[in-house]
């Protein structure tokens, strides 16, 4: 998915591939490109960002910031391991198994949510309440082998399951999966807020648990490599207060002038019902603050080192120290200025 702004520039297509292609970011006194990839196209999920680029925030720290969006997280991982990407947003599950397992040089400079998005839905008439309650399910994940679906397992392995009790089928993200489980093709379903809220809001009769209950770690991040931040720590750093600033303005301001602002530049999945997306913003808080204010933005090392031992008890990661996987140098200068 491309930004309209960057489709309607047909003239600089030879420039922007250009820059791009540069393993590095270039020094100059016009503005610093930068290239940040979503893993779901423009989920309102990702408003932080898309404000960011509509109001000027990327700008006015020097900053020309392109924002796509990828279809998944394998292919928004892809996108950064290649360069086709400086920054991306994703889950820091995916991140710490590239780290150990593969041995790429990828680092979280910065936690969006510091609590879990994810969440495991049924319906009230068959509710599935525990990790026990999954033996001889079929249950929807957004893709197999992707995030929602190592949730999937943590959970399965934590109530004494093994992963052949569950059959899993591909329902994406979105409220449309509960139609399956009327139907009786599934019996519940992974997925974020941006399911619940709306299914509820439907007065759909559902019920649901977050994979806090079995997994604790933070949620949402922004990666970069080693490489990237060893040429471009300035641009880093940039990055991240504007970041700030715009999640400064979506957690005191009225979001609806947001989110107006932002659908100018950007295809934002589901404007159309506004209510629906102000509604799935509202929860932002408890996402974004569950670990305190003073810790916006900030890894928590207690909550990261809780993730990887979580991941290291059902076979996903080696033991280890999860310092190697973050750093707060970025973000503490970034909220110093």
């Amino acid at each position: 998915m491309i930004h309209r702004r960057d489709f309607l520039k047909a003239g600089s297509t030879a420039v922007a591939s250009a820059a791009l292609a540069m393993p590095a970011i270039r020094t100059a006194k016009a503005a610093t490109p930068l290239t940040f990839f979503t893993p779901f196209g423009f989920s309102p999920d990702y408003i932080e960002v898309m404000n960011a680029k509509a109001a000027g925030y990327f700008a006015r720290e020097g900053l020309d910031v392109t924002v796509r969006g990828a279809q998944g997280t394998a292919q928004v991982m892809q996108q950064l391991i290649t360069g086709e990407a400086h920054i991306i947003r994703s889950a820091q599950l995916d991140q710490m198994r590239l780290v150990q397992q593969q041995k790429i040089p990828l680092t979280c400079i910065s936690t969006l949510y510091q609590a879990s998005n994810f969440y495991l839905i049924s319906a009230k008439s068959k509710p599935i309440l525990k990790g026990e309650d999954l033996k001889g399910k079929t249950i929807g994940v957004v893709s197999v082998g992707g995030t929602t679906s190592i949730y999937l397992d943590i959970m399965l392995q934590k109530a004494g399951l093994s992963k052949d009790d569950v059959k899993r089928e591909t329902t994406g993200n979105g409220p449309g999966a509960f139609q399956l489980v009327k139907q009786g093709r599934i019996d519940g379903f992974i997925a974020t807020h941006v399911a619940t809220i709306p299914l509820e809001r439907a007065g759909e009769q559902i019920t649901y648990f977050s994979s806090d209950k079995y997994s604790p770690m933070p949620n949402q991040g922004y990666l970069t490599t080693k490489g990237f931040l060893e040429k471009n720590p300035e641009a880093a750093v940039g990055f991240l207060r504007a970041v700030k600033t715009s999640v400064d303005e979506i957690l005191t301001q009225p979001r609806q002038p947001i989110f107006e602002r932002a659908a100018k530049e950007f295809d934002i999945q589901g404007i159309r019902n506004m209510d629906n997306i102000l509604a799935i913003s509202g929860n932002w808080p408890n996402l974004l603050l569950s670990q305190g204010r003073e810790n916006l933005l900030r890894n928590v090392p207690a909550l990261w080192q809780q993730g990887a031992d979580v991941l290291a008890s059902v076979g996903y990661l080696e033991p280890t120290d999860a310092k190697q996987f973050y750093t707060n140098e970025y973000i503490d200068k970034a909220l110093k200025a």
